[in-house]
């Protein structure tokens, strides 16, 4: 363990002057990179997504083109790993696997949510909250260890949020003004799941049951040949749950290498389904039955049809007493 000590968004302690700094580090480090921004904007198509990562200095570090999803959500995972969609190997306050951003087609835009997968430095919004995961429409701000991720969309519209000066284009961006007030942001006590822009899911009762999540070794004669089950409920799937090896940072965690460390993340789709997302894993998330070939970014996972991480298969049994408001 480290004895350095702490700094702004690395414990779950989140005051209000760490807050306040965690704000204006944002603002002005948007002020300084808004250029940079504009001209990666001009170069992302229209209907696609810029994804940038800038260190401290306002120096972009790692970015991405996020190409409009279709049927399934595009999923990035960000991290110092070099299996990362994103890799930020810079920042050592940065976990392997830090944050899963996942960009959905939306009525009238797109929607991004993002998922904190345990990293010591969490995610901070651009109102200094520390969250476990957000819900946005098609922009976001945020800072991560001494890093700033932006996500924006191409073409003209991300032009149109950028014009002008730095500050009204951040107050564009975020809602918020450069002192970080404004009322973009709302974070329910419950979930912990912030949500920018006025964009809400499936409102269910949090707590009622959805089912249980089921995980198997199918390798004959596996170390671990037990079946670990964990039941589940709505404020859970809408936080995510990461599957691996690791049982002090995993909510269903199965015994043998096969499995990484934080191999994959569930959430909820709806009443009938959920999406499993790979992790940057080393064995990779497969459709049923799959257990070679190449690793899926997200898989639906259905009653019928259950999911293989490396050689463990991951199933749900949901209650089917729910009703989605």
């Amino acid at each position: 363990m480290s004895n350095r000590e702490p700094q702004a968004g690395d414990s779950g302690l989140h005051g209000p002057n760490q807050s306040a700094e965690a704000a204006r580090a944002l603002a002005e480090n948007f002020a300084r990179v808004t250029p940079i921004l504009s001209a990666l904007v001009a170069g992302t198509p229209a209907g696609d997504t810029l994804v940038a990562a800038v260190d401290h200095r306002a120096f972009p570090v790692a970015q991405t083109t996020a190409p409009r999803p279709r049927e399934l959500p595009f999923a990035l995972v960000i991290g110092r790993h070099n299996r990362c969609g994103l890799s930020i190997p810079q920042d050592n306050r940065v976990s392997l696997r830090h944050l899963l951003l996942t960009i959905w087609p939306g009525q009238g835009g797109l929607l991004l949510r993002g998922y904190d997968l345990g990293g010591r430095a969490g995610v901070v919004l651009a109102d200094g909250t520390r969250v476990a995961g957000f819900s946005a429409h098609g922009r976001v701000a945020l800072s991560f260890g001494r890093t700033f991720l932006y996500a924006l969309p191409g073409g003209p519209d991300g032009l149109a949020l950028l014009d002008g000066p730095p500050e009204a284009a951040f107050e564009r961006l975020t809602g918020l003004d450069a002192k970080g007030s404004g009322q973009m942001l709302a974070v329910p006590a419950d979930a912990g799941v912030a949500e920018i822009g006025g964009y809400r899911g499936n409102q269910l009762n949090q707590q009622v049951s959805r089912g249980y999540l089921q995980l198997r070794s199918t390798k004959t004669g596996h170390e671990d040949d037990s079946v670990r089950e964990l039941d589940v409920n709505a404020e859970e799937l809408q936080r995510g749950l990461l599957i691996g090896r690791y049982s002090d940072r995993c909510s269903l965690a199965g015994a043998g290498r096969n499995l990484s460390r934080v191999h994959a993340l569930v959430t909820e789709e709806g009443p009938s389904s959920l999406f499993v997302y790979d992790l940057a894993s080393t064995n990779g998330v497969r459709p049923a039955g799959m257990r070679d070939g190449p690793s899926h970014p997200v898989v639906r996972m259905t009653p019928d049809d259950p999911c293989m991480l490396g050689h463990f298969e991951l199933s749900w049994v949901p209650n089917r007493n729910i009703t989605v408001h």
